[in-house]
């Protein structure tokens, strides 16, 4: 992965979006059998700033074991990028509430 030096700052700028998006999977806490199961996709904020996914957790015989939400925002100001993943399980309880800049 190349990576540039800039205001004192490196940055990787070769990361490509697959590996982003596959790095928040590698968060969760998944038991066996378990997989995700993509339920839909918004925007929100006054210029659709953030990129809401919401998935349930699904496990071998196809109930529903959990919830999670990945939210990826764009500071309006700056174009800093947040990723968010919050896993919570089926009575609600957060199992996973992690927060980075790529």
């Amino acid at each position: 992965m190349r990576s540039r030096q800039w205001l004192g700052r490196t940055e990787n700028y070769h990361q490509s979006k697959e590996d982003q998006m596959t790095a928040w999977q590698e968060k969760l806490v998944l038991k066996a059998g378990e997989s995700l199961k993509h339920e839909r996709s918004y925007m929100k904020g006054p210029l659709q700033e953030t990129d809401v996914d919401l998935y349930v957790i699904v496990n071998a015989q196809g109930d529903i074991t959990g919830e999670v939400k990945l939210t990826d925002h764009t500071a309006i100001r700056g174009f800093q990028r947040t990723i968010s993943v919050i896993q919570t399980d089926r009575a609600g309880n957060t199992v996973v509430n992690e927060s980075w800049n790529p």
